[in-house]
């Protein structure tokens, strides 16, 4: 499974090529290849499903009038990354400018609703279901993008570590530290459940 991460990379410097020689329909399989990670990405920036979905139909349009400017089409993975992430820190600029008209209480009501592995389960009240929102949010960027990629998108470890370019040992050892942190931070939602 080594060699994975590099085929993957090879088949898409073939889909850009193609792409850039005038075949519109191979920057579809890229879309459809990558959508899972960039809204994943998105969601585990902006952390609601909605805007992150705009996010990521923004990065992919971007990525393509741009594809051009892409030296390395081996690395299309992480030149989408970084123009995920880019589109990421526009969306919050703004989303910072319009926070003073903005009531805090109701627009964290709002996000709960939108993202449905956070308001799936019915046996938590608003408060607890808040409390594993804001224990998610805690983790470092890299963790949480991991922990949404896996159970947001439903991607695997050896599929997260593909879409990444990493090997899927490194994304199983830092999935199991994220398991870890949230281990021990959620065990006092874990104790009041149980009781």
């Amino acid at each position: 499974m080594a060699d994975g991460p590099s085929q993957f990379a090879a088949d898409d410097e073939r889909l850009v090529l193609a792409t850039l020689g005038g075949d519109v329909p191979s920057f579809g399989v890229l879309v459809e290849r990558h959508w899972r990670i960039v809204f994943a990405m998105a969601l585990s920036r902006i952390r609601n499903s909605a805007e992150a979905e705009d996010i990521a139909q923004e990065s992919f349009l971007k990525a393509y009038s741009q594809l051009h400017t892409l030296k390395d089409p081996t690395r299309f993975v992480g030149w989408l990354n970084r123009i995920t992430h880019q589109q990421c820190t526009t969306a919050i600029r703004r989303h910072l400018r319009n926070k003073a008209a903005m009531d805090r209480e109701s627009a964290e009501r709002a996000d709960l609703d939108a993202i449905a592995g956070y308001s799936s389960n019915p046996g938590l009240t608003e408060a607890q279901v808040r409390f594993v929102r804001e224990t998610t949010g805690a983790l470092p960027e890299r963790l949480r993008e991991l922990i949404i990629m896996r159970f947001m998108t439903g991607l695997s470890a050896v599929e997260i570590a593909q879409q990444l370019g990493k090997r899927p040992g490194t994304v199983r050892v830092s999935l199991h530290r994220a398991y870890q942190i949230l281990r021990r931070n959620l065990a006092p939602l874990f104790e009041e459940v149980e009781s």
